[in-house]
């Protein structure tokens, strides 16, 4: 499967079968260094497997998982990381290029959700290991496919809250031209102006890329031939600031693995988290740009 047959096709996937997946496959992805670029070289980021997903699914009931639940898998992946500057940013985008590789091997995975201070996760493993667990994923073969309709509408906190599932894959999209402004904050393209930019199927694909209740918290700005990433905090959902750097690492990934796909080789450029010096509302934050090589 292509990237871009992946990013349409995906689905939320909370339930997978009672099957495993080969352990010298599964071993081979998570050690593949292909995208171990400049962005993440100085994490000394790790793809730590659990191989035993009834296990580790009973020892992380009630500290890690979805909805308030753990969700049960056959394997596990958990991320270890360096607590340096913007580490779940290159979190983010390791994960999910590993996930990226998973699909590619038709092997299904699921992010999951672990506290902000990732010690209790090590400490109920059994990990004594200096670096923060940043990210966990499931692993296996899905059951079948279900997404999540009105996200939005989960009262305080959207990790103990009720969400409604149906399943087909018919997830509301903004339109490419909505996701862009042009120099300015709120100056959105038509169509024909992000054409003229050699854009508007790149942003096809990116709006396909995963996110938290599918809330799309993801702008881009286009000035002085750079593609600025604005994240939205929704501090309604109580979704912490490491889970925003999270989904930032993963547009990134995307934005950057799709713009090759079309010949536009380029690179990011992390900066601090703030969006003073960019003119955007104080509930987004910029954690970088995109500059053509």
């Amino acid at each position: 499967m292509t990237l871009r047959k992946i990013l349409t096709e995906r689905k939320s996937i909370r339930e997978f079968k009672e099957k495993n997946v080969p352990l010298d496959t599964l071993q081979a992805i998570l050690t593949d260094v292909q995208y171990r670029d400049a962005l993440v070289k100085d994490t000394d980021l790790e793809a730590m497997l659990l191989e035993d997903g009834d296990w580790a699914c009973k020892i992380l009931e009630g500290i890690a998982g979805y909805n308030g639940h753990m969700v049960k898998a056959p394997h596990y992946v958990l991320f270890l990381s360096k607590e340096i500057a913007n580490h779940q940013i290159q979190t983010g985008y390791y994960a999910e290029s590993l996930m990226l590789k998973l699909a590619m091997a038709d092997i299904d995975s699921c992010w999951l959700n672990v506290p902000e201070d990732g010690s209790d996760v090590k400490e109920a493993l059994g990990i004594s290991d200096e670096r923060e667990a940043a990210a966990l994923i499931a692993v296996g073969y899905k059951k079948w496919d279900k997404k999540v309709i009105n996200p939005l509408e989960t009262g305080q906190n959207y990790s103990k809250a009720t969400l409604k599932v149906v399943d087909d894959n018919t997830s509301y999209r903004l339109k490419p031209e909505e996701l862009v402004y042009l120099d300015e904050w709120g100056k959105n393209p038509t169509w024909d102006e992000l054409r003229s930019y050699g854009l508007e199927d790149v942003f096809h694909y990116v709006r396909f890329a995963p996110s938290t209740l599918n809330r799309q918290p993801w702008r881009f700005i286009l000035r002085n031939k750079k593609i600025y990433v604005a994240i939205r905090k929704d501090e309604e959902l109580k979704i912490n600031a490491e889970h925003e750097m999270l989904e930032a690492g993963i547009i990134m990934f995307y934005l950057e693995k799709i713009m090759s796909e079309y010949g536009l080789q380029g690179s990011w450029t992390l900066v601090p988290r703030s969006g003073k010096d960019q003119g955007i509302p104080a509930d987004y934050f910029v954690p970088g740009y995109f500059s053509r090589q």
